[in-house]
């Protein structure tokens, strides 16, 4: 990929010298101490330009109307006029705003305290968010509705039927402008569904193994966390969708417990293998967002609940009672495993760890090859690495996801 920003933009912090497979080595040797010949790990590589769905910018208004991004190595803004790791509808958008607002001036309803910009988008919708430190004016609706309308246009050029969403931000406000025709959505989701990002030998091969792909959409907030990368949130999953029934060979009759489970990402898929999922995140709106999914597409084998890890924990080894529970039998769920994608910093915590250690089987989700070691250190007291694989979620950075299956150690 050719970049004229590489080395001033910050948002690809390993422009020079990048190369996957050797990170991919030195995290194989750091997560298995050395070890590395008794495990090798599965490498799944990213498209190397148009593979990032969300991003956020800020505005330069000096000398024209540019996106700016914090500047590689340094505490200060960098304008940028182009930014081809994004995905192709992303970039087109971005074109055509840093036209349509440098033809404004800085007093103009549009442009006035205008502060940033986010996107999040798939191939059918985008979700465009304008954050501005002044609250909606008014006669301000009109022209956001104008410029919505606008955008939607030039994307169809591209993408027929292209949907898209603008919301506008400031203190506390949030007003959104929608050309969704799909009643079902709520107004500030778009719809994804990753069986999309992959080829159709790997589509016909779920299919195969009774994978319904039309169940695997789930909606996607704008201000929510979801996998930056869409094609290697795909081979993830698709790889857990794969490889856990071979692991787990009476899968359909075990249950999942899955901790920090987001807008569903992983739960929706997942529901269709195991018996029943018993899922629990602490941040309400992805709670909200996920039992949107559920309904969407009528599934009743998976249980949510509004807990954090800890409190996960707590309930599920009767040490406290929550009145969120109090339909939830959760006697009655029979677990054979476990998922975990915990935030950056890992689980850490050494008595939630020694409980995820009581699981079968373990799917330990991570971002950061440090805190995962950290916690495999644990872990690796009663478990052993099962399959180690590893994804390139994040090109020209320092950063790797990777999945780690362990599986209970024989006494």
């Amino acid at each position: 990929m050719v970049c004229t920003h590489f080395g001033v933009c910050g948002g690809c912090g390993a422009y020079e010298g990048y190369d996957f497979a050797t990170q991919a080595r030195q995290v194989t040797d750091l997560l298995t101490e050395g070890k590395s010949r008794e495990i090798t790990p599965l490498l799944f590589t990213s498209p190397q330009q148009g593979f990032r769905a969300r991003s956020d910018f800020r505005f330069c208004t000096y000398e024209g109307f540019y996106f700016a991004t914090n500047a590689f190595g340094k505490n200060e803004r960098t304008k940028i006029t182009h930014c081809p790791i994004l995905l192709e509808p992303i970039q087109i958008l971005m074109k055509h705003i840093r036209e349509i607002f440098a033809s404004l001036t800085d007093s103009h309803p549009l442009r006035h305290k205008l502060y940033g910009c986010s996107f999040l988008s798939t191939y059918q919708a985008c979700i465009i968010t304008l954050i501005y430190h002044k609250p909606l004016e008014s006669h301000s609706a009109d022209l956001l509705s104008a410029l919505r309308d606008r955008l939607t246009e030039i994307l169809q050029a591209h993408y027929p039927g292209f949907e898209l969403i603008l919301i506008r931000r400031s203190q506390g406000e949030k007003v959104v402008f929608s050309t969704q025709r799909n009643s079902h959505i709520p107004s500030d989701c778009i719809m994804d569904n990753f069986s999309t990002y992959l080829d159709t030998a790997h589509r016909d091969s779920l299919r195969q193994s009774g994978i319904d792909l039309n169940k695997c959409t789930i909606f996607k907030k704008e201000s929510l966390f979801s996998q930056p990368n869409p094609f290697i949130n795909a081979q993830m999953l698709c790889f857990l969708l794969t490889t856990l029934p071979q692991i787990l060979p009476n899968i359909a009759q075990s249950d999942l417990l899955e901790l920090y489970c987001g807008s569903g990402n992983f739960t929706i898929p997942l529901s269709q293998l195991f018996r029943r999922v018993f899922a629990t995140e602490v941040v309400k709106d992805s709670i909200h967002t996920l039992q949107e999914t559920i309904a969407h597409h009528s599934i009743t084998n998976i249980t949510l609940a509004r807990l954090n890890a800890q409190e996960s924990i707590s309930a599920l080894l009767a040490q406290r009672k929550f009145f969120r529970l109090k339909d939830v039998d959760l006697e009655s769920f029979c677990f054979g495993a476990i998922l975990i994608d915990p935030p950056r910093s890992g689980v850490g915590d050494e008595a939630m760890l020694e409980f995820i250690a009581r699981f079968p089987l373990i799917v330990y989700i991570s971002c950061a090859p440090q805190t995962l070691h950290s916690d495999l250190r644990v872990l690796c007291r009663t478990h052993r690495i099962h399959t180690l694989a590893l994804f390139e979620q994040f090109p020209y950075t320092h950063h790797i996801e990777s999945i780690c299956i362990l599986t209970r150690v024989s006494a």
